[in-house]
């Protein structure tokens, strides 16, 4: 029996990517100029040129990127129970218990960022630099490792009831594919490029679900 659909909860499916871009771009704006970008495979000097090149500046950047961040968490974690009722079956447990912890790596990752920016740069420059690798690891390969496991498991959904459009239902088996190995990034350098894949590919997969579960009037699932 196919219950009401909540349009606030579906909707978190197009907020989740909107406000994790505009913590980019707002990041971006208002970054340190000039100062090159640290990560965790970074040497100490760029770090140390990273966190050290404008510290009102990083500042500022931090702190309201990881706002943005951390509603974009929110609006991902609203979003899961919607993922699962469509899922439905013995798939919704691992819809659930996966995009439940993207959304808190996603929300500690914007958590760990907004303390950098409360440590003197300059006098625990080991410190920043740990809050800084913890940042990144968090937000990138965990959390889209394992959001991985929620396109894999709505994408088969999706093709066997044909509720969704086709596209949809393989493109996100194929970028669930890719955010899975991108886990392989914790122990391989190159591996880090499938974060961006999983991840951005990924958002114009979640818009265009959230966009149309939102426009219907019933969960379209079978349950097994």
């Amino acid at each position: 029996m196919s219950s009401t659909p909540r349009p606030t909860g579906a909707l978190g499916g197009v907020l989740y990517p909107v406000l994790f871009v505009a913590s980019l771009a707002a990041g971006a704006a208002t970054a340190p100029s000039g100062a090159p970008l640290a990560t965790p495979y970074s040497d100490e000097d760029t770090a140390r040129r990273f966190l050290s090149a404008d510290p009102e500046a990083l500042h500022r950047s931090l702190q309201l990127s990881s706002l943005l961040q951390l509603l974009s968490a929110i609006a991902l974690l609203a979003f899961v129970p919607r993922l699962a009722d469509f899922a439905g079956g013995r798939r919704a447990g691992l819809v659930r218990v996966a995009g439940t912890a993207s959304a808190v790596l996603l929300a500690l990752s914007a958590s760990t960022g907004w303390v950098l920016s409360m440590v003197n740069r300059t006098a625990d420059l080991p410190l920043a630099r740990t809050l800084l690798d913890l940042t990144f690891i968090t937000g990138a390969a965990p959390a889209v490792g394992t959001l991985g496991l929620v396109l894999w498991q709505v994408s088969r959904t999706a093709r066997e009831s044909r509720a969704l459009p086709s596209w949809v239902a393989w493109s996100g088996l194929v970028l669930a594919v890719a955010s899975l190995l991108s886990l392989l990034s914790l122990v391989a350098e190159p591996a880090t490029l499938l974060i961006p894949v999983g991840r951005y590919l990924g958002f114009v997969w979640f818009a265009a679900v959230g966009i149309t579960l939102w426009r219907r009037d019933a969960l379209p699932f079978r349950h097994e």
